[in-house]
């Protein structure tokens, strides 16, 4: 047996569990089975997905109708708590003015009253018996009497209250009768009060309080400074501008004017106050103010039991945002900051803007300006609420220094979205558990019938697969070296045809595996005398490549001899001379000479198409017919060049090459510099500093393309001053390439040199050939540098 026999047992399959993937009666299980296990889960899927379908279109009905009905319950409800509260407070507005009637009727009537005023104050019942603070400097009446009277220091002088403000006291003692009814019938309010003119200003209020006290203790400073200046400034100016212009006044629904909220100095919470002026008889003077204190606990009573779900809540705000009236959960919900402006100066009015809100949502709610309901959703800190807006009755409120300003208060309802969609919630909830349900039942079925099946298939497949079994068994002894097996055919099937062709197999095998160590040992001499001869060839090809190396070397010393060497180019005089060339090869195209002769200065300088041994051979042919012609002694510049253009014509007709080149030579003498031949632009920069560019394209054509050019060349003339910089050139340096593909270009050349011309030739070339091989970098030297710097001394 052979070597092969001996490895195959090491190439044995997987074995334990892997090992039976592999039988064709458990593919055949397998494909059974996943058909129904993929039929079985498409099922559930579209049963699942079905479902999910319903559960969606059932929520998006259901989400509708709450919508439509929960608009339509929250915007009646909003209606009518906002006519609700309106009404409310119209009461108390209505309760104020008719006080207020009674106190003009008395100002009106002062003079035929007046027997009765002064009576009723020297009543027992009536009589306010004020006695002086000196600590506090005011007066003030005892608990027993119906009403609270404070007169304020600056209204006395020494103990004794002056006269005119004792008068306005006496004349308002009648109200001792009058102002506890008003405090206990009607609208629910803290406390119920008149203040005299603004000359005398002085308080009665009911019920009793001890005003001056409380005064004392929370607003220091207050008896310094007029009781309207300090409380509420700028009120009663603006009520006086009011009588000024009478349409104003008319334009009013009511002379009510509202604060807004504040801490009562007489330890009442936080309330806001409701003031209805009154005027002197003539109507041209402001006389006193009727008022009625609302504690905000009042006002929140009739919004703060509004029952919005399970945790909605109403809030009353401002025009300008301010909340008035919020409950607690209101407050923390709507993310509320709480503070009191003015405080120690007069009354602190309560300031908790929307605008000033902790959560921007809030911040950002803009109340309704027309008379619409807004109705809409936002969200606070990650949960939906619902919001509807309505405006309130328009009602003239004092707004600090800004005097009174007309506006119309908003109710607003908001309610959490997820109690408004509780049963929705609750629907899709239970649809989703039914989902659930059935999925789970149909797992439990599936996996029944698939155990079903897979008994059924295993028996089934057991018998048909018998002869499969036999020819894997014989296939497995073949693996392992064993060809000499055969497998019993007892069918005529395909699995009977394929037997047979395994028995063939096998002895082919067999047959071939004796024969291989023969073939394997003719075939290894074969390969030896083949890889000799490679051997012998690449030693030959090493010589021949030495040999070519060794002529390209002499050539290219060949070339960088013909080259003016620095000592002959310093001989000349008038110019300072420096050149540079750097082929891309070991050998070169590109041509630059200097020569000198009888007085006149020879210069050349071209570059022959592509590099390498051919195009430097060129170039010397080149250099050998200008040097001849030289010598010659022709002047005539045209006619020199035509006749380089033959001599290099005709050699490489004679070679067979598809050279040109380009040439352009420049004679020199006296200052004067004539240029023939075409090749790239001269770069001249004057003593000053001036740049020129010479284009050489119209000068003639490339050299070796014709035998007769002399018809296309043209000559030019340029004059020379001290100091002036000659630059010529290959495009080797224009078109020199950094690693990112970018030239080096003919402006950045042209800088160069104008930045150091002012240097010797060698210093111009050395700067040139430094920044060109800075500018290229690591990356590949493509074609021939050169450059020739001349300059007149």
């Amino acid at each position: 047996m052979s070597a092969r026999s001996h490895e195959e047992p090491q190439r044995r399959g997987p074995r334990g569990l892997f090992a039976g993937l592999k039988k064709f009666n458990t593919k055949f299980m397998l494909v059974t089975g996943l058909s129904v296990v993929i039929g079985a889960v498409l099922n559930i899927v579209v049963a699942r997905q079905g479902i999910h379908s319903l559960s969606q279109k059932s929520a998006y009905e259901i989400e509708g109708g709450l919508n439509a009905a929960n608009r339509e319950y929250i915007t009646n409800h909003l209606v009518d708590k906002a006519q609700q509260t309106n009404f409310i407070l119209g009461q108390t507005y209505d309760e104020l003015q008719t006080f207020a009637d009674i106190l003009q009727g008395m100002v009106d009537h002062g003079e035929e009253i007046q027997p009765v005023l002064d009576s009723a104050a020297s009543l027992p019942y009536f009589h306010d018996r004020l006695v002086y603070n000196a600590r506090g400097n005011w007066y003030q009446n005892g608990p027993d009497e119906p009403t609270g009277v404070v007169v304020w220091g600056y209204n006395g002088n020494q103990g004794t209250v002056k006269p005119e403000a004792q008068k306005a006291v006496n004349d308002s003692a009648l109200l001792d009768i009058i102002m506890p009814s008003f405090k206990r019938r009607g609208s629910e309010k803290l406390q119920i009060y008149y203040v005299g003119p603004k000359e005398n200003p002085f308080t009665r209020v009911a019920p009793y309080a001890d005003m001056g006290t409380a005064f004392d203790t929370n607003f220091p400073g207050h008896n310094e400074k007029n009781w309207y200046d300090f409380f509420f400034p700028n009120l009663a100016e603006s009520w006086q501008q009011w009588l000024k212009d009478p349409a104003i006044l008319k334009a009013l629904p009511s002379t009510v004017t509202v604060t807004p909220p504040y801490p009562d100095a007489a330890g009442g919470g936080i309330v806001l106050t409701a003031f209805s002026p009154i005027w002197s008889k003539d109507r041209k003077q402001f006389a006193g103010t009727a008022a009625i204190d609302v504690t905000l606990a009042q006002l929140l009573n009739s919004i703060k039991d509004v029952r919005l779900a399970q945790t909605g809540f109403a809030f009353l705000a401002q025009s300008d945002g301010n909340v008035l009236a919020v409950n607690e959960s209101g407050v923390a919900t709507l993310r509320l900051s709480s503070e009191a402006s003015g405080e120690g100066k007069g009354v602190g009015i309560l300031q908790q803007y929307l605008k000033n809100s902790r959560s921007p949502a809030v911040a950002s709610i803009v109340l309704p300006q027309d008379d619409r309901i807004d109705y809409h959703e936002i969200t606070i800190e990650g949960d939906a609420y619902i919001i509807a807006l309505q405006r309130l009755a328009r009602v003239s409120t004092w707004m600090d220094a800004r005097g009174i300003v007309p506006e119309q208060w908003t109710l607003g309802f908001v309610v959490p979205k997820r109690e408004m969609y509780a049963s929705l919630v609750a629907a899709q909830s239970a649809i989703e558990q039914s989902r659930t349900n059935i999925v789970t039942t149909q797992v439990f079925i599936t996996v029944g019938l698939l155990v079903a099946l897979l008994v059924g298939v295993y028996l089934v497949s057991r018998r048909m697969t018998s002869a499969l079994v036999e020819l894997s068994a014989g296939a497995t002894r073949m693996r392992e070296g064993d060809y000499s097996v055969r497998i019993n055919v007892q069918s005529e099937d395909e699995i009977g045809q394929l037997g047979v062709a395994f028995n063939e197999m096998a002895s082919e095998i067999e047959a071939y595996t004796n024969n291989l160590e023969d073939l394997v040992s003719e075939r290894t001499r074969a390969l030896e005398k083949a890889n000799q001869e490679i051997s012998e060839l690449n030693a030959k090809l090493a010589q021949e490549n030495i040999r070519l190396g060794a002529e390209l070397n002499v050539a290219r010393q060949l070339q960088l001899m013909v080259l003016p060497a620095p000592q002959e180019l310093q001989e000349i005089q008038e110019l300072d001379i420096a050149g540079y060339m750097a082929p891309a090869d070991e050998v070169g195209g590109d041509y630059y000479d200097v020569l000198q002769s009888d007085g006149m200065v020879k210069i050349g300088i071209g570059d022959v198409t592509g590099h390498g041994l051919e195009s430097g051979v060129l170039m010397l042919m080149v250099q050998t017919a200008v040097r001849t012609l030289l010598a010659t002694n022709e002047r005539d510049p045209k006619r020199f060049l035509s006749i380089v253009n033959k001599v290099i014509y005709q050699n490489i007709q004679r070679i067979n090459s598809n050279k040109n080149m380009s040439l352009t030579l420049l004679d020199y003498s006296d200052g004067s510099l004539k240029l023939t031949g075409q090749h790239e632009d001269l770069i001249i920069v004057r003593n000053n500093g001036e740049l020129e560019r010479f284009d050489t394209m119209s000068l003639g054509m490339p050299i070796g393309l014709d035998l007769e050019i002399e018809d296309f060349i043209s000559d030019a003339e340029i004059k020379l001053e001290a100091g002036d910089v000659v630059t010529l050139f290959s495009d080797g340096i224009t078109e020199a390439e950094d690693t990112a593909s970018q030239q080096y270009g003919i402006d950045r050349l042209c800088e160069v040199i104008r930045k150091n011309h002012q240097h010797s030739s060698k210093e111009i070339k050395d700067a040139i050939i430094e920044d060109v091989l800075a500018h290229i970098g690591y990356n590949k030297v493509y074609d021939d540098i050169t450059v020739l710097v001349i300059k007149r001394v």
